[in-house]
């Protein structure tokens, strides 16, 4: 059991969770433009910076979102937060400071590890914080939140270098975080209650879900019999997983919830919506540069359009779901991301850009709308002293669709032997699958009441 505190503005609450959160996607986004500059400075090369600046931050984050989510259910999300702020802050200063290489890419797996601290305890606080009437509206907030600050960071990151050097973004966290916390100082969070048999902590659970992700996540990125087997050891460690978790009081992902229609529906609609939506983000800028060569800053422009989408919808899609139902408003952003890449799958005529940017926006507006539904769904459907875990595995199904994304596109830019746009146009026809699936899974989004989690032996 947990006693919950009702925080005095909700508004003020979101705004700073959703403060905190948003460092996790603008430190992503704004590494990126700082590495041309971070390379002149070390005389390092680009593509070895990519790999271990950017692949390191979001590998650590992956891994660790399972146990972090089972942690806070047990230490209390509030502790865990605060314990996320203080490891960004501590990485923000190391890599201010950085001498060398590896000094970064150790500020960056610090940081990564709070962002796995600070996504799953973020969602879980507006879960807990706010009324189940409210939270559809709450978590589509905080989606919108994410997109723009995703949005955010290649503009502002490119500012601050110019006119203050690449160590300007890791500075930028800092005036963030002292926000988010000043927002957050009235803030009590649910904490677990003592109990004469104290939780414990799944370590070897927590070990085994680590190892099949890392084997997936690495598994997807390679070609051959390496990635081949790596993906065979993710399926095999998953079986074994699964086994334990069944035998455990206390898991760190506890299977049972699966049991829950709703509940895997939910969460299945976030992983495939997130597969399609990678897909697409990370296809426009080779196709742009392929067809027209055009710079940079011009595709991200054109992009704007699906980051417009989701920042508007987000909210809305919210506030929707309340009259109109969680599946219905799902359903209605599936058809919405649907239509979108159905238009994008169709254009044969790439020779202007401006008749693209209603596809892509539609795109973003159906993502807005599911999103807050489908996390509202997920959380709904567990206990109130499971939250964390709940979160925890929301946010690592994010991550593998968005990996497996990425992954096609990587097989799809492979097959030389189909013209340019006519590849593209395959991508396109694919990703619109998954959104086809997305309305598909939405009619199974129906809670029946407050649901208890499925009770452990």
């Amino acid at each position: 059991m947990v006693t919950t505190i009702q925080p005095k503005s909700n508004t003020r609450i979101i705004l700073a969770l959703g403060l905190g959160a948003g460092l996790i996607p603008l430190n992503s986004t704004t590494i990126a433009v700082a590495l041309p500059a971070i390379g002149v400075h070390f005389g390092a090369d680009d593509s070895l910076l990519s790999q271990w600046l950017i692949v390191s931050y979001l590998l650590v984050s992956v891994l660790f979102l399972g146990p972090a989510g089972k942690l806070g259910d047990i230490w209390g999300h509030g502790r865990l937060l605060r314990t996320g702020w203080v490891m960004f802050l501590i990485g923000a200063l190391i890599g201010s400071f950085a001498a060398n290489i590896p000094q970064l890419v150790i500020s960056r797996i610090v940081m990564g590890l709070g962002s796995a601290l600070l996504m799953p305890s973020s969602i879980a606080a507006v879960r807990n914080s706010v009324s189940p009437e409210q939270r559809a509206p709450a978590l589509g907030l905080l989606a919108g939140g994410l997109a723009v600050s995703a949005a955010l960071g290649p503009p502002v990151g490119g500012f601050l270098i110019h006119h203050f050097g690449w160590q300007s973004v890791f500075w930028l966290n800092l005036p963030v975080l002292a926000l988010s916390a000043w927002l957050a100082r009235d803030l009590d969070l649910p904490v677990p209650e003592k109990s004469a048999h104290p939780l414990r902590f799944d370590w070897i659970g927590s070990a085994g879900l680590i190892s099949l992700l890392a084997c997936f996540v690495i598994g997807v990125r390679l070609t051959g019999w390496n990635g081949t087997l790596l993906l065979i050891a993710s399926a095999v460690l998953t079986l074994l997983f699964v086994g334990w978790e069944l035998r455990q009081r206390e898991p760190v992902l506890d299977v049972r919830l699966f049991r829950i229609r709703a509940f895997t529906c939910a969460i299945l609609v976030i992983a495939v919506q997130n597969f399609g939506m990678y897909g697409v983000l990370f296809q426009m800028p080779y196709l742009l540069n392929e067809l027209y060569q055009s710079p940079a800053n011009q595709v991200g422009l054109m992009m704007l359009a699906t980051t417009a989408g989701m920042a508007i919808c987000s909210p809305l899609g919210g506030r929707l779901a309340n009259q109109i139902t969680n599946r219905w408003t799902a359903l209605l952003g599936s058809l919405c991301s649907l239509c979108g890449m159905t238009g994008l799958a169709l254009t044969s005529n790439w020779s202007a850009l401006l008749p693209i940017a209603p596809w892509l926006f539609l795109v973003g507006a159906g993502l807005g709308l599911n999103t807050g539904p489908a996390q509202a769904t997920v959380l709904s459907a567990v206990d109130e002293k499971d939250a964390g875990m709940a979160s925890g595995a929301l946010s690592v199904m994010r991550y593998l669709g968005s990996i497996s994304g990425i992954a096609l596109l990587g097989l799809l830019l492979a097959q030389t032997e189909i013209p340019g746009i006519q590849r593209y146009q395959l991508g396109f026809k694919l990703y619109g699958c998954a959104y086809l699936v997305c309305a598909l899974l939405a009619f199974g989004m129906k809670l029946p009441g407050l649901k208890s989690s499925p009770s452990r032996s």
